[in-house]
């Protein structure tokens, strides 16, 4: 047979998409263990557990990321295995915030970028990739969308039975201006959406079938030119800021400030 095509499973493309789970798997079968022996290495996590992490169906806390680092002899990457650790949960635990996610995202743009792992013989991909799929994912910012102009409270994301949908902001979409973007998007914090009624748009000088991407700042100064998220009752308003700026009674409501529109492709 002259040659032969290497035969891609669905177990090796989920690999590719991760490539702190792919780094691990090939750095484990470099070293000839098998998942018991990882396993022991560990202190025990369970072999179930260490095969789901690595084909990505299983999300370990930063501290178990640690100790699978450690046990591969990969602790220079410590911060790299905390990133993926934190990234992968999306801050499911609702004890991180928003800056801690943005700074892992960026980290994991990078993984390993100057690394190669050692060859190996087999169908396994000895390079591990530095900016995959996975790698740009991990640095988008995905921005929780409301249902309605409604109060989201003060956690890092609003409750589950708000959200109707989650926006995925890619820099990367901005092209020559994806730095810029990136900067811009690194700047918001808690950030979230939710849909402009018309009345609302109107009074506000804001185009309608808007989505308003809401940036949670104290307010320290008012630009008059800025518009202004509040709660009043449970709801949200919107002030440009030149208005606000006439009611000092209502600073101590405001959210944060709209930073970005986008068209509500829903209506």
């Amino acid at each position: 047979m002259s040659g032969t095509t290497p035969r891609t499973s669905p177990a090796a493309r989920a690999l590719a998409d991760d490539p702190v789970a792919s780094r691990v798997r090939t750095l484990r079968l470099n070293a000839g263990w098998s998942l018991k022996r990882l396993s022991e290495e560990t202190g025990g996590l369970a072999p179930s557990f260490l095969f789901n992490i690595e084909n990505g169906r299983k999300v370990p806390s930063e501290d178990v990321a640690v100790r699978i680092a450690n046990a591969l002899g990969d602790s220079e990457h410590e911060a790299t295995y905390r990133a993926w650790a934190l990234a992968k949960s999306r801050g499911r635990t609702g004890r991180t915030d928003h800056d801690a996610m943005l700074r892992a995202w960026e980290l994991l743009r990078n993984a390993f970028s100057n690394d190669t792992a050692a060859a190996q013989s087999g169908a396994v991909e000895t390079t591990v990739p530095a900016r995959d799929g996975a790698a740009r994912d991990l640095g988008r910012l995905r921005v929780p969308v409301l249902a309605s102009a409604v109060d989201p409270g003060d956690a890092v994301r609003p409750p589950a039975e708000l959200v109707i949908n989650t926006l995925s902001l890619d820099p990367q979409l901005y092209g020559h201006d994806a730095e810029q973007a990136r900067d811009r998007f690194v700047k918001l914090r808690r950030p979230f959406a939710f849909p402009l009624e018309d009345g609302m748009a109107s009074r506000a000088n804001l185009p309608q079938r808007s989505l308003a991407i809401v940036t949670r700042e104290p307010l320290e100064t008012v630009d008059a030119f800025a518009a202004y998220v509040l709660r009043r009752d449970g709801q949200l308003e919107v002030l440009v800021g030149a208005v606000l700026a006439g009611r000092p009674e209502s600073h101590a409501m405001v959210i944060g400030r709209i930073d970005l529109l986008l068209p509500d492709v829903r209506r």
